[in-house]
């Protein structure tokens, strides 16, 4: 969970690094150093709400509650996260 200057929280399924600057602009990575050029999801923040400038192919969804929090949740498959049962089914000869 990170915090931003006008006390928004945004949390994520995954670790995350938040950029932002002093006016409410904030740029949101996921947090993978192996991962190659990301794009950011771009937020505006201020006192009585959040703008959705733009998001990443890697963001599922974004969630924004009237107790000034944004959930990101990442489509994790990406950042190989999740598992993927794979069975391979031999072909019988005849």
């Amino acid at each position: 969970m990170k915090k931003t200057v006008h006390g928004w929280e945004i949390i994520s399924n995954l670790d995350i690094r938040v950029y932002q600057d002093e006016d409410g602009g904030v740029a949101i990575l996921g947090d993978r150093d192996n991962f190659g050029d990301q794009v950011p999801v771009l937020l505006n923040f201020d006192d009585d709400g959040v703008d959705i400038k733009a998001l990443s192919h890697l963001t599922k969804s974004v969630r924004v509650s009237l107790d000034k929090k944004v959930r990101i949740e990442w489509h994790d498959e990406y950042f190989e996260e999740g598992t993927q049962a794979i069975d391979y089914i031999e072909a019988e000869r005849y």
